[in-house]
């Protein structure tokens, strides 16, 4: 606003002395008294009065009109200020972009050529090394190329030795081959004999030994049998020990039962599988096995199982 007055201080004069004008022309009408003399005749007020107050109006409006103007004009002036001043700061950001462009297109431009410099030097440095190393490997190749060519001469040189001392050493050994292959079928044969006796006799033996091992399997097994016919006794004793006949039982009944243990006898499982008498027969004996626990243990212990099953025949 300050700089609005600043910018516009002719106009903004301007416009206040039409408003204190208008001011004053309004108060001296307000305060206009008529005289007493046409009061009391009972005359009319001058017409006068009011053609002054319409005078004042439109000079009012005049004024009011020049003010919207000039503040119309002060705010179009601004409005034209800001695009100018806009577009200053646009131009400016503008070169400092282009700058910046500018800039980094040089220091894109020094990076691109040092880059280049580098690559100039390393490929220098590089076609130097395998000049140097193309150099070394010709003098290693003809060195090893006449060490070759001396130790082919000395290679040579010393097959003819070799091959001369050889063919002398190999008719002495003939001789002594035959010699050697004489004794040495000599002692084949009889090794080969010594071999069969000892053979046949290991067989012998090791047919003793599957005889014998045959046999004590064989009486394990029957004691095994024995024991294990004596072990379903005990528990088959031992559930009839504790079977109750139950009321109108027949003989002849008899059960198929299966069970489940643990280690110790301890009964895990009890089912009746088959059974020839009636439901009642079936559960005295599934209740006779369950009373029997713990089952008896078994005479060796190879022969405890899990699971067993036996006949349940009540006498």
């Amino acid at each position: 606003m300050w700089s609005l007055l600043t910018q516009h201080g002719r106009l903004f004069v301007l416009v206040l002395s039409i408003h204190l004008l208008l001011f004053l022309v309004l108060g001296v009408n307000l305060h206009f008294k008529p005289s007493a003399e046409p009061a009391a005749r009972g005359e009319q007020a001058p017409v006068e009065v009011v053609e002054a107050v319409a005078m004042d109006a439109e000079a009012f409006d005049r004024a009011q009109q020049a003010r919207e103007q000039a503040q119309e004009e002060a705010r179009r002036q601004a409005r034209e200020r800001a695009e100018a001043e806009r577009r200053r700061e646009e131009e400016a950001l503008r070169r400092e972009e282009q700058r910046r462009a500018e800039a980094e297109r040089q220091r894109q431009e020094e990076q691109r050529r040092a880059q280049a410099e580098q690559e100039r030097r390393e490929a220098e440095r590089r076609a130097q090394a395998e000049q140097e190393r193309a150099e070394a490997e010709r003098r290693a190749r003809e060195q090893r190329e006449r060490e070759q060519a001396e130790r082919r001469a000395q290679e040579q040189r010393e097959r003819e030795e070799a091959e001369r001392r050889a063919e002398e050493e190999r008719q002495g050994e003939e001789a002594r081959r035959q010699a050697e292959r004489r004794e040495q079928e000599r002692q084949a044969e009889e090794q080969r004999t010594r071999e069969r006796m000892e053979a046949e006799q290991r067989r012998l033996e090791q047919a003793q030994a599957e005889a014998e091992a045959e046999r004590q399997r064989a009486a394990r097994q029957r004691e095994l049998d024995r024991q294990q016919n004596e072990y379903a006794a005990a528990i088959r004793s031992a559930v009839e020990r504790r079977w109750r006949r139950p009321d109108g039982h027949r003989s002849g009944q008899s059960a198929v039962v299966f069970v489940r243990q643990s280690p110790g006898g301890f009964i895990q499982q009890v089912r009746v599988e088959q059974c020839t008498g009636d439901a009642v027969f079936c559960d005295s004996v599934e209740r006779a096995v369950r009373l029997a626990e713990p089952l008896p243990s078994p005479p060796d212990p190879d022969l405890f199982a899990r699971e067993i099953r036996f006949t349940f025949e009540p006498s």
